[in-house]
């Protein structure tokens, strides 16, 4: 239970005549509130920000008069975890409140059963639609918020305020059915269901759903951008693994629907956030800066991740409308990448990368990452618009000048690489390579190998090593048009740790 202890530095705070019937004790340690097999009875009770409230199993926390207050503040929120009752013998009821600051929109979601869009009365309240990638306003007072259900709020207050969620506090599972009309849509936007935080490292993620979530910042440009956390990020990540109360936040189904649930487990009452890679994993950190706010983009080589899209791996951009915030993401097929997980050196030793702003101006590029590499891999970015290089081993930052009306590209290309391991030397009969009629064929022979579901990179260069094209594939027959201006080509073939080169005679 160590992960649901709060590391702040406060005590239950009281109104009105508080007072506690115990049969036991309740224990206070480093600010966190336990109620042991006993009954706490109070009288309006209010729980000031960084206080935890623990309420143990086979225990009962009792507000007899008024109501219980979760309180949310500038410095922090208060929570609330239920693994016992709370019961209001008073007929009070609970109320969370979630801190916003002002002129912007914020994501929420009740906190609370049966809490209603009246309960916003006067400001602006959107719901997302997946389908089409728009918003609807909800103008009705009585729709119901549906729990585990993000929500876009603007406040009109003018000044930030502090929204009230009352009802009766949610415990126990809860689902969510996330949808998917496409390869251009997938993002479901739904929110923490609990009085306290959640910790997505301790979410089940289910079929079809990827394993990034995002996080709408408000104060990240002029109108606000999204960060993002995946299990294992690392500084490739953004933000945290914990999700505030009554926070809403977008998922991404990857290629079907599908339903989520959150379980009392990944419910906790705060923690620190777990900055390091899990793995030692090989990565360089791209950061773009620019009009005083910066975002970053991460190529990483992981054994687990394969050529195509991961989707428990990989993280997609999310744009925001902020002009002021610039972009800079990896380009991997037609997805815009903000975490590009690939296999191996070999077949991505070109990674393209895509630059976006609202504003014209200079940005810089500043690159973080580089000792997680071998000394003798030279890592260049090419500045595609300007025609320019730079050895980020010497140099590990770039300047430029960007115009709106010009699209500007660049490439990160990873030189000197040497981590394939020897060639098995049974495996000269597992591929078949031979050229007719202008085509390359490569087949691969042995299931051992390769049984159509591995994956394998084809590389073609000629006679002066240089790279004419890379292709990737899962496929056991592979037929591949060579370039008429190549006579004699040298192919290699990697899957996994086996590699095999030849000689081609390109025959017309």
């Amino acid at each position: 239970m160590s992960s649901e202890y709060c590391q702040a530095d406060k005590i239950i705070k009281t109104m009105k005549h508080f007072y506690v019937k115990m049969i036991r004790k309740t224990a206070l340690s480093s600010g966190l509130i336990l109620l042991f097999a006993a009954t706490l009875q109070s009288q309006h009770v209010s729980l000031s920000p960084n206080t935890c409230f623990y309420i143990q199993a086979g225990t009962t926390a009792d507000v007899s008069s008024g109501n219980l207050i979760v309180e949310s503040g500038a410095t922090g929120d208060a929570s609330l975890i239920e693994k016992g009752a709370l019961t209001f013998s008073g007929a009070g009821h609970a109320v969370v409140q979630r801190y916003l600051t002002n002129v912007s929109w914020h994501l929420v979601s009740s906190p609370v059963n049966a809490a209603t869009a009246g309960m916003f009365l006067g400001d602006y309240l959107q719901l997302f639609n997946e389908s089409d990638n728009s918003w609807s306003d909800i103008s009705l007072t009585g729709y119901e918020l549906n729990v585990m259900q993000g929500y876009a709020l603007w406040s009109t207050a003018g000044v930030a305020t502090t929204e009230l969620f009352e009802g009766i506090t949610t415990t126990g599972n809860q689902e969510f059915d996330f949808t998917f009309y496409g390869l251009d849509n997938g993002f479901n936007l739904i929110g923490n269901p609990y009085p306290c935080q959640i910790d997505w490292n301790e979410v089940t993620i289910p079929d079809h759903l990827g394993a990034a979530f995002w996080v709408f910042d408000p104060k990240l440009g002029d109108e606000g951008d999204y960060r993002y956390y995946i299990e294992g990020g690392g500084p490739a990540n953004t933000t945290s693994q914990y999700i505030p109360s009554g926070q809403g936040f977008f998922v991404r189904a990857a290629d079907a629907g599908g339903k989520l649930t959150f379980t009392d487990n990944i419910r906790c009452h705060g923690g620190q956030a777990f900055l390091k890679s899990d793995n030692n994993t090989t990565m360089l950190i791209l950061k773009v800066s620019g009009n005083g706010y910066s975002t970053q983009t991460t190529i990483r080589f992981m054994e687990d991740a394969s050529q195509d899209f991961d989707r428990l791996l990989d993280v997609d951009v999310m744009w925001g409308t902020s002009k002021d915030v610039p972009h800079l993401c990896a380009v991997a097929g037609n997805r815009k990448l903000a975490i590009n997980s690939l296999p191996a050196f070999y077949g991505n030793e070109t990674v393209p990368l895509s630059f976006l702003a609202g504003l014209n101006g200079d940005y810089k590029i500043t690159v973080s990452g580089l000792d997680s590499f071998e000394n003798e891999v030279e890592i260049i970015l090419k500045d595609l618009l300007n025609q320019t290089e730079t050895n980020l081993r010497i140099t590990p930052e770039y300047t430029f000048v960007y115009d709106t009306s010009s699209v500007h590209d660049f490439r990160v290309q990873f030189k000197g690489i040497n981590d394939i391991a020897e060639p098995d030397s049974t495996t000269d009969d597992w591929v078949n390579t031979y050229a007719a009629t202008g085509n390359l064929h490569v087949d691969f022979t042995n299931p051992e190998y390769f049984n159509g579901s591995r994956h394998a990179v084809i590389l073609v260069s000629d006679i002066t090593g240089r790279t004419l094209f890379a292709n990737n594939t899962t496929s056991a027959s592979n037929v591949i048009r060579l370039p008429d201006n190549c006579k004699i080509c040298i192919v290699r073939i990697i899957s996994g740790n086996f590699t095999t080169s030849a000689k081609i005679i390109n025959h017309f």
